[in-house]
C-alpha cells in the first residue's frame, strides 16, 4: 500500500505531459478481477470477545465496470463497480454460494498520459455487500445465510493500451481493504437474534484485473 502511494506522489512531475485522455474525454473499462485475501474474523457478545480470532484465506472472481470523466488532462474521476464471487473453504460446512459487490467513488491520476498508451495511479472509496451462504448437517441439511457491510478503500495502479483511436485494453494491479460487519444472520430460512453480538470479518486482498479499455470524445 505504501508503494502505490509513493507511485502516486511521484507520477506528479510527470502529469504535465498528459496527452491520451484529453480533458472532457469519457473512458469505459470492463474487466475480470481476480483476487486473493486474507482473512480475520472476530466475535463478541455484549462487548466481550468471543473465543480465538479465525484467520484464514478467500479469493474473489468478479465482473469490474468503472466510468471516467477527465476532469483535466492529467486527473479523472469516476465510479468503480465490482459483483461476483466470494470463494472461501469454510470449516465443518458446506459452501453453497457466497456474493460480493463494491460500489465506490474513483480517482485516477496519469503520470503518463500519450495517444496510445497511459499509466494511471487511483484509489477507490466506497462501500461493499458480501453475502455468505453455508450448509450445516446435524443429521439433516440445515442452510444458513450471512449478510456483512462494510466500507471500502482500494489502491490500484495500470495501464490503458489503445490499439485503435476508441478501443483498447486494460491491465490493472490493486490492494483492498474491508471490514465488514454481520446485519444479518438467518438459519433454515429464519432471521435470527444477533442484537448483542458483534461480528466482524476483515480483509486485505490484493487484485489483478484485465479487460477491455473504450474512450470517446477524445
Amino acid at each position: 500500500m505504501k508503494t502505490l502511494l509513493l507511485i502516486t506522489l511521484s507520477g506528479f512531475s510527470f502529469l504535465c505531459h498528459a496527452q491520451g485522455l484529453d480533458k472532457g474525454a469519457f473512458s469505459l473499462n470492463l474487466a475480470f478481477d481476480g483476487g486473493v485475501h486474507g482473512t480475520r474474523y472476530t466475535s463478541k457478545y455484549n462487548g466481550n470477545s468471543v473465543g480465538n480470532p479465525d484467520t484464514s484465506a478467500a479469493a474473489t472472481s468478479l465482473f469490474r465496470l468503472n466510468a471516467h470523466y477527465s476532469i483535466f488532462k492529467w486527473m479523472s474521476a469516476g465510479i468503480d463497480y465490482r459483483g461476483g464471487k466470494y470463494i472461501e473453504d469454510p470449516e465443518n460446512a458446506q459452501a453453497a454460494g457466497n456474493k460480493i459487490s463494491m460500489m465506490a467513488f474513483a480517482l485516477r491520476f496519469y503520470p503518463v498520459n500519450k495517444d496510445k498508451f497511459t499509466w494511471f495511479v487511483g484509489t477507490t472509496l466506497g462501500t461493499s455487500r458480501l453475502e455468505i451462504n453455508r450448509v450445516y448437517t446435524f443429521l439433516v441439511a440445515i442452510p444458513a445465510r450471512f449478510k456483512l457491510n462494510s466500507p471500502h478503500l482500494g489502491l490500484e495502479t495500470g495501464f490503458n493500451w489503445y490499439f485503435s483511436k476508441n478501443v483498447g485494453m486494460n491491465f490493472g494491479l490493486g490492494y483492498s481493504s474491508h471490514n465488514f460487519l454481520l446485519k444479518e444472520y438467518y438459519l433454515n430460512g429464519n432471521k435470527q437474534d444477533i442484537s448483542n453480538y458483534e461480528n466482524r470479518l476483515e480483509t486485505k486482498g490484493v487484485h489483478v484485473n484485465i479487460g477491455l479499455s473504450l474512450r470517446f470524445n477524445n
